[in-house]
């Protein structure tokens, strides 16, 4: 089998989301200080693949102070930044540094990136008189007044995506904050708190349904079979190398199509009668098909839908195999039997999850 050829294809869907959002302490039940607060931006679109990964994204935070009813404010926040749990250590590299800040707060960090790697330290920020530096990265907001101009603040970040991060085919990343306040004045003064809480802030990034697909290994070639008699293969199976695979890496999920040009024959050039062409079968992703299954050629042999690969080196590994069917004996010489096999992967919508871990089949 002399040649092999696969068809790859890039689907992205982008679908207008253009508002982030930045949770608030006041959710979190336990909390008596914190901020409220939206961020906008432009949406930006992140290719997994691209070798720049995504260049500098500005998001604007508005941000409102928590006010208690007993009389106090909150004063002081304190606030560092990870993935959730559901992203994990696939947003590590992460940038977002705030850059600048309009209103009645005072804030200190401006400059410093405050996300952190999923697994890393985290940064001494509580009690809230701690203070961020190069080495002890995270943003301090101090409301500077009681009155009611001093309840916002304008906070313009910086966001910046590296390379090839395994992130999941999204239409938006959220982010975790962790936060150090305390409250002045009313019956709560002088109060100190830490917490957290899931989705602090959700920017409007699309991690593009993208996948990267190559064949790896050698021509699904059976050797010389000129002596090899057809009612000999019971007994001693002819087949090509296991080791031949197709690499799929895909940060969403995508599905898998193989055609045969011949039909699941091996064919010489002009070939007009049955002695010009070999039979074989062909296992791919659980599949076994032949001319039998498949007597048309060019027709789709089959169709799966995978789960997403991971952008991972490991990838999915789909090996793919054939079996002779009929020996060369009798046949028409020739020095070039061959079919070719299409091969086409594409990246499936956002919605749809795959429905088959391929790289077990």
């Amino acid at each position: 089998m002399s040649s092999f050829t696969k068809t790859f294809r890039n689907l992205a869907l982008l679908l207008g989301a253009v508002v982030a959002s930045f949770a608030t302490a006041a959710q979190a039940q336990t909390s008596t200080c914190g901020v409220t607060g939206s961020a906008t931006a432009a949406p930006a679109v992140y290719d997994p693949f691209n070798p720049s990964g995504l260049a500098t994204t500005t998001i604007t935070l508005n941000l409102t102070r928590v006010n208690n009813s007993g009389g106090g404010d909150t004063r002081i926040v304190n606030f560092f930044l990870r993935a959730n749990p559901g992203t994990g250590a696939a947003a590590d590299g992460t940038s977002l540094v705030p850059t600048a800040v309009a209103g009645s707060a005072a804030i200190t960090g401006i400059g410093l990136n405050i996300f952190y790697n999923y697994n890393a330290p985290p940064p001494i920020y509580a009690p809230s008189s701690a203070v961020p530096s190069g080495s002890n990265r995270f943003l301090k907001i101090n409301f500077t007044g009681n009155n009611a101009a001093s309840n916002t603040a304008q906070v313009t970040f910086q966001v910046s995506l590296p390379a090839n991060l395994d992130l999941q085919a999204v239409q938006s990343l959220a982010f975790d904050a962790f936060f150090a306040c305390n409250i002045q004045g009313g019956q709560s003064n002088g109060l100190e708190q830490t917490g957290s809480f899931s989705n602090a802030v959700v920017f409007p990034v699309t991690v593009l349904s993208a996948l990267r697909t190559y064949y790896a290994g050698t021509a699904l070639d059976f050797g010389e079979i000129g002596n090899i008699t057809t009612g000999s293969l019971g007994t001693t199976a002819q087949k090509t190398n296991l080791s031949n695979h197709v690499f799929v890496q895909s940060s969403g999920a995508y599905s898998v199509t193989l055609s045969s040009q011949n039909a699941f024959k091996l064919k010489k050039p002009g070939a007009a009668t049955a002695q010009d062409e070999i039979k074989y079968s062909l296992h791919f992703l659980g599949f076994d098909r032949d001319n039998t299954s498949t007597p048309l050629p060019n027709a789709t042999a089959l169709s799966r839908s995978c789960v997403r690969a991971t952008l991972s080196t490991a990838g999915n590994m789909l090996p793919i195999q054939a079996t002779l069917q009929e020996g060369g004996s009798g046949k028409n010489p020739s020095p070039t039997y061959a079919d070719i096999l299409t091969v086409t992967v594409t990246p499936l919508i956002y919605s749809d999850p795959g429905s088959f871990a391929c790289a077990t089949l």
